[in-house]
């Protein structure tokens, strides 16, 4: 159909298109190199059989089935993995389990209206609506585009063109004689886009209603956290507290309560270093309860065998401490604090304990040493404490103001708060104290703080652009003869049989490109904490923007485009008027390439999350060593996991802008779609109220769904420019070009399409982050009611209640080293009571104990006295 872009080959051709002023290099390798035709991965899937298809996704499938299949059965034996919110957290925040059935969980879980998950923070409710609007749009827009243009493409062929395989059923497979059968595309076209901006609208006009009144429910704004707003680059003068609550009388009610950020690190230091002296105390402990019980155990087994063969039970005669039992060990290396320049922040650092056998040091005793330990640090953090209490620590450009109510924190928010450049100018809202990122704080907003965010800013472009590199060479693994050519040492792969080729060309690039891009997500992670945000929240945000920049890029553009990122990078440069050419050349022959992409990463998804084979794994192994004490089993089980919406999000925004940009070119597209979007609904709805923590610590109230929603442009800008192209570059026999009109229409439309788009992001951008101080509506409609809470619980409650100290509002917002306390011994009980006796004689040996219980954690002696059993039925002495 376009024969204006390919070559006698097939392959598309861009000589032409790379011709500039970059000519002047006159090397002839570096010339060949922009005129070679450089064809996405995505074209080798061009034209294949549904057949083919099948054969391609039914392993994953059934793979799929074997992790689903065993998590149906799993899921009601292991219920702290598959269902903790039914037994690992409080009575009153316990969901009702699911009945037991293989099935039966799936019906439940797909009742589960949309508004439940409103308790969970408004970022998890508007995930599952984002999935359902998704899902909504690709059922009726998507299928509709099948049921008109699928027929038409299917009988567009001629005897002179005829599309292969799947590609039968795309806009590929019009011929040119037939060209008139491309003004139902056009059409279809107009009807999509009208559809996807009527959706865009109504959901930012939903979302805006929805989270005003959330944030102005009566339960919501009376919160300490809602009042209160986190200022940054205060002043000198600021730091006089009197001083800076009379400035800011200006805002209505005034201010209520002022935290200081006080320089913590070095009580955070001790806290960290009591802790873990704590741990190693625990650890001690068992060990030796282990050993006593062993001991004696064994030798009243050789005294207790009477004539027959016997056992007798012996009366314990209880004793002092074997000190021969006591462990022996080689202390961690701590290594003297020191600062960084340019910074304020201290260097913890510390040695690994081992690297005393190379000094011929000794082991000293280990319980001895814990205490010891204990000991120094709690001197030293009385000593920060008592200078907190005085007044007397430093103390930084960050401050925590109270307001009188959520109003008066919004329009101290909204407005700037000093005449001076720089000062009070920097402000963050509905902070959770759990959520802040306090290395951070230590950093001001000097010359050093603005280059290292622009130097991560460059270094996240970089990544994005040159990952490429390795996905090229990771391509190479499913070519096997283009492989075996470059190294010939791999030419044993051909001695293998063809199933397994076929399944190391197929599966191994996909397992590589996954770990990739999972060690892509934690660099980009880390290099924007680097960016110094202040709050978990502002993090996910700022990750979201990056993570699904990263991923359309590179698992959309790159694979259907070019795999030289260079070629693509020139012409966009310096021909942005080739971007509709290049579009209309690639996208049509990678259609087929995302019908099989879809089809495995939805199985891949679904059976790995559902099945959690990675934790199921470690609960047998690494978690059988780990968990040597009480302490350590309880916080294991009570740790649910928690969901990084930053993460999340970017992942179907990808999927929906891939849709989006096919559902004309190739509108059977929208099955694979919908066939995704449906198993992440089902896994989110269950994961959500069955697995993950319901607090959000990170919650950004709704923040990311907007972002997530102007992110979908991107797949109507391809769909654009793809048809633009299409329309301007087809030509019939005559050499005319029969869809000018359509075409001129269709750029015009790209046109309001730029301009729809920031003119909605203008008008709604100030909703995302602000909150209106006046309303034209009733008040009683700003009170949601039941709306914004599940039948068992509320989100708000339950975060601001979970730990005793947000009680103390005085320490609210203090460093939470500050609140640290003298610990609780917690040993399990055994039958010879002696952890009883070790806790007494522990309490009676050092006053930097507050006290010690067995309750709640119990210890077993098993399989002929050689392996112990540790089991925990309640909630560690100190845990609040």
């Amino acid at each position: 159909m376009l024969s204006l872009l390919y070559d006698e080959s097939g392959d598309i051709d861009y000589t032409e298109l790379t011709l500039s002023y970059m000519s002047f290099f006159t090397l002839e390798k570096f010339q060949n190199l922009l005129n070679t035709t450089q064809n996405g991965a995505a074209h080798s899937s061009s034209g294949i059989e549904l057949s083919v298809l099948v054969k391609n996704v039914i392993t994953s499938l059934c793979f799929c089935i074997i992790q689903l299949t065993l998590f149906c059965f799993f899921r009601t034996i292991f219920k702290f993995l598959y269902q903790p919110r039914c037994c690992c957290v409080p009575i009153s925040q316990r969901m009702e389990p699911l009945p037991k059935g293989l099935l039966s969980w799936i019906l439940p879980t797909l009742k589960n209206e949309t508004h439940f998950y409103l308790a969970m923070g408004l970022d998890a409710y508007f995930f599952v609506r984002f999935i359902s609007i998704l899902l909504l749009f690709f059922l009726s827009v998507g299928f509709l585009n099948m049921f008109v243009l699928i027929p038409l493409n299917l009988t567009g062929k001629d005897s002179q063109h005829s599309a292969t395989g799947l590609d039968r059923l795309s806009l590929s497979n019009i011929s040119v004689s037939k060209v008139g059968r491309l003004n139902g595309h056009f059409v279809m076209s107009l009807l999509t886009i009208v559809c996807f901006h009527w959706v865009l609208i109504y959901e930012l006009q939903s979302f805006v209603r929805i989270r005003q009144a959330y944030l102005q429910s009566k339960k919501h704004k009376s919160h300490l956290i809602h009042k209160t707003l986190l200022i940054s680059n205060l002043p000198y003068y600021g730091k006089d507290g009197t001083l800076l609550k009379t400035i800011l009388l200006v805002i209505p009610g005034g201010v209520q309560r002022i935290w200081y950020v006080n320089d913590f690190q070095g009580i955070c230091t001790a806290t960290k270093k009591a802790k873990e002296a704590l741990q190693y105390l625990e650890q001690a402990e068992m060990k030796y309860l282990c050993a006593y019980m062993k001991k004696y155990t064994v030798n009243n087994d050789r005294r207790s065998i009477d004539y027959n063969g016997s056992r007798k039970t012996l009366i314990h005669n209880p004793t002092l401490a074997d000190e021969s039992l006591y462990p022996l060990f080689y202390p961690p290396i701590y290594l003297p604090t020191f600062k960084l320049p340019y910074s304020n922040t201290l260097l913890d650092l510390r040695l690994p304990s081992f690297l005393r056998l190379f000094l011929f040091q000794k082991r000293v005793h280990m319980i001895d040493w814990s205490l010891q330990q204990l000991e120094e640090c709690q001197k030293t953090i009385d000593h920060f404490k008592i200078l907190q209490a005085e007044d007397k620590l430093p103390k930084l450009d960050k401050v925590f103001v109270q307001f009188e109510s959520q109003t008066s924190a919004y329009i101290a928010h909204q407005c700037l708060l000093s005449q001076i450049q720089g000062n009070l100018d920097i402000t963050s809202i509905e902070v959770h104290p759990h959520d802040i990122l306090w290395s951070n704080l230590l950093h001001e907003n000097s010359t050093v703080s603005i280059f290292e965010k622009y130097l991560v800013v460059i270094l996240s472009t970089l990544i994005i652009i040159l990952y490429v590199v390795p996905v090229s060479f990771i391509g190479l693994i499913s070519q096997l003869p283009l492989l075996t050519q470059l190294i010939p040492s791999m030419r044993w792969i051909y001695r293998l049989p063809e199933e397994i080729r076929d399944s190391i060309s197929s599966f191994l690039p996909a397992v590589l490109l996954s770990i990739l891009t999972d060690i892509l997500l934690i660099t980009f992670r880390c290099l924007t904490y680097y960016k110094r945000k202040l709050t978990g929240a502002q993090l996910e945000i700022d990750l979201q923007k990056w993570y699904f920049a990263f991923l359309f890029v590179q698992q959309f553009l790159v694979v259907t485009i070019l795999t030289s990122i260079i070629v693509v990078f020139k012409q966009i440069v310096e021909q942005p008027t080739s971007i509709p050419i290049l579009l209309a050349a690639n996208l049509p022959k990678a259609a087929t390439f995302f019908f099989q992409y879809i089809s495995l990463k939805a199985f891949a998804f679904c059976g790995n999350k559902f099945l959690r084979l990675d934790e199921l794994f470690l609960h047998f192994t690494w978690y059988k060593i780990k968990d040597i004490t009480p302490r350590q089993r309880f916080y294991r089980l009570i740790t649910l996991p928690r969901v990084n919406w930053g993460s999340v999000y970017p992942v179907f925004s990808v999927y929906g802008s891939i849709g989006l940009a096919y559902c004309l070119i190739s509108p059977l597209i929208s099955v694979f779609i919908t066939f995704i979007l449906s198993l992440a609904l089902l896994y989110y709805k269950y994961s959500l109220k069955y697995i993950y923590n319901h607090i959000n610590i990170s919650e950004t109230y709704g923040r990311l769904y907007p972002i997530a929603l102007f992110n979908l442009y991107t797949g109507i800008y391809c769909l654009e420019f793809c048809l633009i192209g299409i329309f301007f570059s087809l030509k019939n026999n005559q050499g005319i070009c029969p869809m000018k009109i359509q075409g001129t229409i269709m750029l015009i439309v790209l046109l309001l399409t730029i301009f729809g788009n920031i003119s909605i992001y203008q008008r709604y951008v100030n909703h995302f982050s602000y909150l209106p101080i006046l309303s034209d509506k009733d008040p009683s409609e700003l009170d949601p009611g039941s709306r914004f809470r599940s039948p068992k619980e509320n989100a708000d409650e339950l975060s601001l209640n979970s730990n005793s100290f947000y009680l103390n509002q005085a320490m609210f917002y203090s460093h939470p080293s500050f609140k640290y306390e003298k610990p609780k011994i917690w040993l399990p009980k055994d039958h010879l009571s002696e952890s009883d006796r070790e806790i007494k004689r522990l309490i009676e040996k050092s006053s930097v104990l507050q006290g010690g219980s067995t309750k709640g954690a119990k210890i077993e002696v098993l399989e002929k006295f050689k392996k112990f059993r540790l089991s925990v039925t309640e909630a560690a002495p100190d845990y609040k």
